[in-house]
């Protein structure tokens, strides 16, 4: 998936794209899809992408929870409390998803005897 697929994902889910045309509040976000991006990639402990077109590596999961999280922050950007709402329910649940893998991981200094 590059981020050119993952903004026309997350704008069919807001109900801001009508087949394949892009509604005119899914071009003005489009300005603000890649420090979003950015933003959930850290989050989710996804590497960032440098340009949209890049493919960006994640799995399946974590490339849903990454949908959910931009279609999260579109909306709260956008002023769409409802939506908002329900998507930060289902990225939270697909977050917990995403890094259950995830370890922790602790830093030590070495020891030297």
């Amino acid at each position: 998936m590059t981020g050119h697929d993952l903004y026309k994902r997350t704008l069919s889910l807001l109900g801001y794209m009508n087949t394949d045309t892009v509604t005119p509040e899914g071009d003005n976000l489009l300005k603000r899809l890649p420090d979003i991006l950015e933003q959930i990639c850290l989050d989710l402990k996804i590497p960032k992408i440098k340009r949209l077109s890049d493919n960006i590596e994640a799995n399946d999961i974590e490339c849903e929870a990454l949908c959910y999280g931009v279609a999260m922050m579109l909306a709260l950007v956008e002023g769409d409390g409802a939506k908002n709402e329900i998507f930060t329910k289902i990225y939270n649940s697909k977050r917990a998803s995403a890094l259950s893998k995830v370890e922790k991981i602790q830093d030590k200094l070495p020891t030297t005897t």
